[in-house]
């Protein structure tokens, strides 16, 4: 039996690359205190922050006090949260009171902040003990992490190779082990980009269900448009058990969760490898063809090629438009200013995102409107797809994690996909693809290229229907798709 799915097996000296519901089991049973977990990932970033540079903020010392609390009030008999001793952290971008919230901007270095975020609260009172803040690219605009302010962030399966962005930092801190789990948000794959490349689950879930209070620079907005915030972990058994004490007392977006009525191995699974709007690197593609072909000779309704009904150019050009407008609140007057004189430039016939960014970015209210408009056609194009899908299976994104480059924008660089070129942010398709309409999306580890680099999937689910993207991520799990340890550098 694998011993990451073995509850038998858990050793002090194995606790670095343990799930969190393991952790939790060790906690109750006495085979590990929270002061020794806080230990282990201490250990682990005394081991890999110089090459990693996950946790750029850390106080392992504080988090040492207050586990030896933790371990206390156990000893004590005293009631206990859920998460009640487990070490994490926490995306750079949420507020943690006495800490600074800088976003990467070396201008906000000393913004000290008074209040934790609503995530961090909840995590919090759940017990949990915070480590440090993971490391995001300056605005959370970017597939990789890195910053003037903290520097860069690599991938611990390759640190040649990028972590991805924004969440990039959670990723590699949880898959490193410096901490149990991480919370990041999501508006354009921040949470799946980065699971994909590392190895590890995350689940960014349906609009409204998580508060973003406390996000991002003087973050007010508990339900900002398409943004979310959700959890990176070592299994998916943890992404359910922290998607709960998330949305303890919240939900604005509507019921909080559909249960599935039936068991994963009996649902309808729709499964895109690749799309001629967005061409996906065959290093991706067969691997999630691969599982696909799994999943059918074990019996599941595998239904392929299958998406919902929605002119491609359409949805892309929606996204994008509302993406920009959606984050243009946090430019400066002066910086708004020559978006606007940008934006007069682009010919409106142009879907190239780089003059897209600037239209969406000062677009006025009735052209907003119109553009809702199209999002609810798109959403019921979403709906009548799952009227007979359960979840659709595609990738995350384009390519493996790809080697770090820090040269220019985003906007300007380019993937190699299958020999040739494609602009980077044509990745954004796979993020709009279902964040537009705020669908849940879980990423699970679905194979590895021939290089050895992990490879995600992405697990589609109608809105509110998280438990049903997670309940089959926990049984891809059991199926053997587990997270993976990194390779040990080799010392000579």
């Amino acid at each position: 039996m694998d011993t990451a799915l073995d509850s038998t097996a858990f050793r002090i000296e194995d606790a670095r690359y343990q799930p969190l519901w393991r952790c939790l089991e060790a906690l109750r049973t006495g085979t590990i205190t929270a002061e020794q977990l806080v230990d282990t990932c201490e250990a682990a970033f005394n081991a890999d922050h110089a090459r990693i540079n996950a946790l750029p903020v850390h106080d392992y010392a504080a988090a040492r006090s207050a586990a030896r609390a933790a371990d206390a009030a156990r000893r004590r008999g005293e009631p206990l949260g859920p998460l009640h001793g487990i070490p994490f952290s926490i995306k750079e971008s949420f507020d943690v009171a006495g800490w600074p919230t800088t976003c990467g901007d070396p201008a906000h270095a000393g913004r000290v902040i008074r209040r934790d975020a609503d995530a961090v609260t909840r995590l919090r009172e759940a017990g949990a003990i915070l480590v440090g803040k993971s490391n995001v690219p300056l605005y959370l605009r970017d597939w990789q992490s890195y910053n003037a302010l903290y520097g860069t962030t690599r991938n611990p399966h390759d640190p040649s190779r990028t972590p991805g962005g924004s969440s990039g930092g959670s990723a590699a801190a949880v898959c490193t082990g410096m901490s149990v789990f991480d919370v990041g948000s999501d508006i354009g794959s921040s949470l799946r980009n980065p699971a994909h490349y590392c190895g590890v689950f995350s689940h960014k879930s349906s609009h409204g269900l998580i508060s973003l209070r406390g996000h991002g620079i003087d973050g007010t907005d508990e339900t900002p448009d398409i943004n979310v915030a959700g959890p990176i972990a070592r299994s998916a058994r943890d992404l359910e058990l922290l998607l709960y004490v998330l949305i303890a007392g919240h939900g604005a977006g509507g019921p909080l969760l559909h249960v599935p009525g039936q068991a994963p191995r009996d649902f309808r699974i729709a499964i895109l490898p690749t799309h001629p709007f967005a061409p996906v690197d065959d290093a991706v593609s067969s691997v999630i063809e691969r599982l696909g072909e799994q999943l059918e000779a074990r019996g599941l309704r595998i239904t392929w090629n299958a998406r919902p009904a929605i002119d491609a150019a359409t949805l892309w050009r929606t996204y994008v438009l509302m993406l920009r407008a959606a984050t243009s609140v946090y430019a400066s007057d002066a910086a708004y200013e020559a978006l606007r004189d940008r934006a007069r430039q682009v010919d409106p016939a142009d879907l190239a995102y780089a003059s897209l960014q600037y239209v969406g970015a000062t677009i006025d209210h009735r052209d907003w409107l119109k553009l809702d408009g199209l999002r609810r056609g798109i959403a019921q194009a979403w709906s009548d797809f799952f009227a007979s899908h359960d979840v659709l299976l595609c990738p995350a994104a384009a390519t493996p994690a790809f080697e770090l480059n820090e040269a220019g924008e985003p906007w300007q660089r380019y993937l190699d996909v299958n020999g040739q070129p494609q602009p980077m942010t044509t990745q954004l398709f796979w993020a709009g693809h279902s964040g537009l309409c705020g669908l849940p999306s879980t990423v699970a580890p679905a194979g590895r290229t021939a290089q050895g680099l992990p490879v995600g999937v992405q697990i589609v689910a109608a809105r509110h229907h998280d438990l049903t993207s997670l309940r089959f991520a926990q049984w891809l799990e059991t199926q053997g798709h587990a997270f993976q340890p990194p390779a040990r550098p080799r010392v000579d």
